[in-house]
């Protein structure tokens, strides 16, 4: 079979047609959408039904925005595996002969649809926290550090996606990859606070779930990673997972 034409970013634009068409899409997108909205405004309509004291101090800098981020993630995770092996993986190579640039271009292309609607969830609701909390008397400035944070937060989702493709591809099982994706998170730092604290403190920062706090946290802590080495960080794992998937990939028969 021929392969004259199939460029990367033809690929790519092929996945994003087929996930537009896919209706476990929209099912994720609604879901993401309906949960990330009511769990993150949920503190701020405690202050304006006056549950709450109307204080700051009681929603955040984020005006709880993010509250539904680690429900979220997990529907993140599970969509972008299905995204992998909800279909044979030989119908797809039979397509597009080239398995290596077909992982990158879903990975890329689901990377991509989570950040875009990421974006508009974080920022979304903290706007929709900012009308309630007003409601009650109480600013929420929407300030660089809150910007960033809301930002790193969709970056943060798009690289759970990314990880989660990489890992259907590694696993090719759905439940197998949506445990190693979630084991990144939720293991790896547990396991990191049984080494000695010497070793605990020079690793644990570096870890995924680390680097992603530090770039979503309004303020980081000295202990956390600076904004944008956290970044580079979950870019380089990101990166690596693609690539591993991709040698994976090449390798077997289907």
């Amino acid at each position: 079979m021929t392969t004259t034409g199939l460029t990367l970013p033809r690929i790519v634009s092929a996945e994003q047609r087929r996930l537009r068409t896919l209706r476990s899409t929209w099912w994720f997108a609604t879901s993401a959408a309906v949960l990330t909205v009511a769990i993150g405004v949920f503190p701020a309509i405690g202050v304006a039904a006056g549950a709450l004291p109307a204080d700051l101090e009681n929603v955040g800098p984020l005006g709880g925005a993010l509250t539904g981020l680690s429900i979220t993630e997990l529907i993140v995770a599970a969509f972008a595996v299905l995204a992998v092996t909800a279909e044979p993986a030989a119908a797809t190579f039979t397509a597009v002969p080239r398995r290596a640039s077909v992982v990158v271009a879903r990975a890329t292309a689901t990377g991509a649809a989570v950040l875009a609607l990421s974006l508009a969830l974080t920022f979304g609701t903290f706007a929709a926290a900012h009308l309630l909390l007003s409601s009650a008397g109480v600013d929420l400035p929407l300030t660089a550090g809150v910007a960033r944070s809301l930002s790193g937060a969709a970056v943060y989702l798009s690289f759970v996606a990314v990880l989660g493709v990489a890992a259907g591809w590694l696993l090719r099982g759905a439940v197998a990859a949506i445990a190693a994706v979630l084991s990144v998170f939720y293991l790896l730092p547990v396991v990191g606070l049984l080494l000695p604290d010497a070793i605990a403190e020079a690793v644990l920062p570096w870890l995924p779930s680390n680097a992603a706090a530090a770039l979503r946290d309004p303020a980081p802590t000295l202990e956390m990673l600076t904004p944008w080495i956290a970044l580079t960080v979950l870019a380089a794992y990101a990166v690596g997972a693609v690539l591993l998937a991709s040698a994976a990939v090449r390798r077997r028969d289907v």
